[in-house]
């Protein structure tokens, strides 16, 4: 349930404030990114239509009285930069979530056919050395950083050279 809720309060921390969904999520370069470029933005968009900012600090009445008198020129793409950051910040939180249930539905099928291999033992360095087929070849499994299928008996996916989670245990 956790992981279900995490990429909609990103999304709402996004909408917030500029580069909070992403800061929730651990996306430090993204959220660097986003805050700059809506402040940025709107900073850029104040000067080009020279709305004063006003320097002296103001009540929320009239904060909103300021912003209802923004030109719509200012106001629409900033606010158009908010809602990107925040579907950016739900589909980020959405990707790790998948992720995340990847690395897991492969470590407990690496279990699993651990589990069903015979009883010997596997030998030391890999927990799965002993896995294979009716033809003794050696299983592949599916390589939770990449996709790609890879020898169980390695310690690290051969294509994207990240390791195997049920290596890090060792």
């Amino acid at each position: 349930m956790r992981d279900q809720l995490r990429p909609v309060l990103a999304a709402v921390l996004a909408l917030v404030f500029p580069g909070l969904g992403h800061l929730v999520l651990r996306r430090w370069g993204r959220a660097l990114l986003w805050h700059l470029t809506i402040v940025g933005g709107g900073v850029a968009l104040l000067a080009f239509y020279d709305v004063d900012a006003g320097s002296s600090v103001l009540t929320p009445a009239e904060a909103a009285d300021a912003a209802a008198a923004l030109p719509t020129e200012v106001t629409l793409p900033v606010a158009l930069l908010y809602v990107l950051s925040s579907i950016d910040a739900y589909v980020v939180g959405r990707a790790d979530v998948a992720e995340r249930n990847r690395v897991d539905a492969t470590a407990e099928a690496v279990r699993r056919r651990a589990a069903s291999a015979d009883d010997e033992g596997p030998v030391a360095g890999s927990p799965v050395t002993e896995i294979t087929s009716e033809d003794d070849e050696t299983l592949q499994v599916e390589c939770p950083n990449c996709g790609k299928e890879t020898d169980a008996e390695l310690d690290f996916c051969h294509w994207c050279t990240e390791p195997l989670p049920w290596n890090e245990s060792e």
